[in-house]
């Protein structure tokens, strides 16, 4: 396969991972609060692209804390599916796995089989 055609098939996902790089950041606060939650095992990344509870019992702020994070990840996600045309599902599925793989080691990812692991 030429060269170019490999970049016309990589299009696509090249533009989402422009699109969530040019994504505002969360505020620190949000950012550090998130890290804290990840850190002590109660949530981790799931692959949609959304925060998951590792554990059933949280603290209620650590519960409102995921539902901030993933209404703004979830609008997000939409946006970045209109501007380039990409299926929603796609779009969260792709940014499952950067946030997976971003996530460091010692902390809980969900894998495809939706058990809670820790990586």
């Amino acid at each position: 396969m030429s060269i170019l055609r490999r970049l016309i098939r990589l299009l696509p996902a090249l533009a989402l991972l422009f699109a969530f790089a040019a994504a505002p950041p969360q505020p620190a606060h949000a950012q550090d609060s998130l890290a804290a939650a990840k850190a002590a095992g109660l949530i981790g990344e799931r692959p949609d692209g959304l925060v998951g509870f590792v554990q059933d019992q949280v603290p209620a702020e650590v519960r409102a804390l995921v539902e901030q994070v993933n209404q703004e990840r979830k609008a997000r996600y939409a946006d970045v599916a209109q501007s380039t045309g990409q299926p929603l599902p796609t779009v969260q599925a792709v940014a499952g796995d950067r946030l997976i793989a971003a996530t460091p080691p010692g902390q809980f990812v969900m894998n495809a089989a939706g058990r809670w692991t820790k990586k």
